[in-house]
């Protein structure tokens, strides 16, 4: 008698926990009954477009083949811009730079280096990383006034350039993980193994440099280290993420997000993809196969925790936190709790990070159609395919009505979205 009324007592305590995670996943998508905020992407399948706010108007103003884009094995390589102008570079080495109002190419460099990270502009240099374990920096300066014509061979008839020497060259333990950061004339580099340096590059000097536990299956993730208030934050593919102080490398907290789980290594793995994201005094990063954490910035110490893994950077908007998750999710949190605002699914559809025009949250598929959705409760507004090739990484550069990004195959493109 007395097991079985515990036995009753449990089962009451797992109906309540799981009414309480169903809540907590789905708190805020029945506000409006009215609104399917779960409607797919295949119901328009067979349209090239359609528009559900008519003064949704989205332009092509310029696309530019500008070199021959991302190959291989190859990280994600984002483009960067500086004023007016637009910084890329592929996989084969080609350093290009372009007007971002004409979309008109301003110069090309071969440099003749398989490149497998970057790229930055730090200091009026591009600092990329080389699949041959190198850091390389070139002076923009230089760069600009460099003209290459192409040498004829007269025996093999072939066309070819000679290599442009980096005015910058460092050996490194492995590649590098992500594009460099700076601070104070110091580079703070991750390398694929997960390690962290600070180093003074002209001297080649390590300021210190802080070493990853030990992960026996070692991949190449993207996260950026960041600096914020003196302080170094790294995720790392081990499920965890750490604080730094940036002068001597002395660890001020560390914090498991994910804790590796798995039959095997690979499935044990916790990439830590997305860059950490900061407001106010909280932080907020989720890994791959993980769960997406809000933690206090100065202690570590995890805010809320909500059950969804990302590959793409998120966005904070006001008091709500959007972005793409690694099963094609489109979603909104509350920044304070993390519960859910609203989801759209895609399907078997691949989504970039998404980026916000006004009240519109807009995202990409990799095979290039274009959707936007009221910000507030996730209606659907806007849906064209543009057939761009997209990288699931595609970093997005935004300045008001204006949106630039590059393909997969080497176009720069530069949209102008207005209402």
């Amino acid at each position: 008698m007395i097991k079985a009324k515990y036995f009753i007592i449990s089962l009451l305590f797992i109906s309540s926990c799981s009414n309480f995670l169903t809540w907590h996943l789905d708190r805020g998508i029945h506000k409006d009954s009215s609104v399917d905020t779960t409607q797919v992407t295949q119901e328009a399948s067979n349209e090239d477009e359609i528009s559900y706010e008519s003064n949704l108007n989205i332009e092509l103003k310029w696309s530019t083949s500008v070199n021959a884009g991302i190959e291989g094995n190859s990280a994600y390589l984002q483009i960067k811009k500086v004023n007016n102008e637009l910084y890329s570079v592929d996989t084969d080495g080609l350093l290009s730079a372009v007007d971002a109002s004409t979309g008109n190419i301003l110069w090309n460099v071969p440099t003749g280096q398989n490149i497998s990270s970057g790229l930055s502009v730090i200091n009026n240099n591009i600092c990329v990383g080389s699949s041959d374990a190198k850091l390389l920096c070139y002076k923009i300066e230089s760069l600009s006034v460099n003209e290459y014509t192409p040498f004829i061979s007269s025996i093999s008839n072939t066309v070819s350039f000679s290599d442009y020497n980096a005015d910058l060259s460092i050996d490194l333990i492995t590649e590098l993980a992500s594009p460099i950061s700076s601070t104070n004339n110091l580079f703070l580099l991750k390398l694929d193994n997960d390690d962290l340096y600070l180093i003074e590059p002209n001297k080649n000097e390590v300021i210190w440099k802080s070493e990853s536990q030990n992960i026996p299956l070692r991949t190449k993730g993207s996260s950026m280290p960041s600096i914020v208030s003196n302080s170094v934050f790294i995720a790392r593919d081990n499920g965890s993420i750490a604080s730094y102080n940036v002068i001597d490398g002395t660890l001020q907290w560390f914090t498991i997000l994910s804790s590796r789980a798995g039959r095997n290594d690979l499935e044990s793995q916790r990439d830590a993809e997305m860059n950490i994201v900061f407001d106010d005094n909280k932080l907020f990063y989720g890994h791959f196969q993980g769960e997406l954490n809000a933690l206090d910035i100065g202690t570590g110490d995890i805010i809320w925790s909500s059950p969804f893994s990302f590959i793409n950077d998120i966005l904070i908007d006001n008091n709500s936190i959007i972005g793409s998750t690694s099963n094609n999710f489109l979603i909104s949190l509350d920044q304070a709790s993390g519960f859910l605002n609203w989801r759209n699914q895609f399907s078997d559809k691949i989504i970039t990070q998404p980026f916000i025009i006004g009240n519109t949250v807009m995202v990409f598929t990799t095979d290039g159609t274009l959707m936007a959705y009221r910000r507030d409760d996730g209606t659907k507004l806007y849906e064209k395919e543009f057939g761009f090739d997209l990288h699931p990484q595609t970093k997005f550069i935004t300045n008001k009505d204006k949106i630039y990004f590059q393909t997969l195959d080497g176009d720069i493109v530069h949209l102008i979205i207005t209402f």
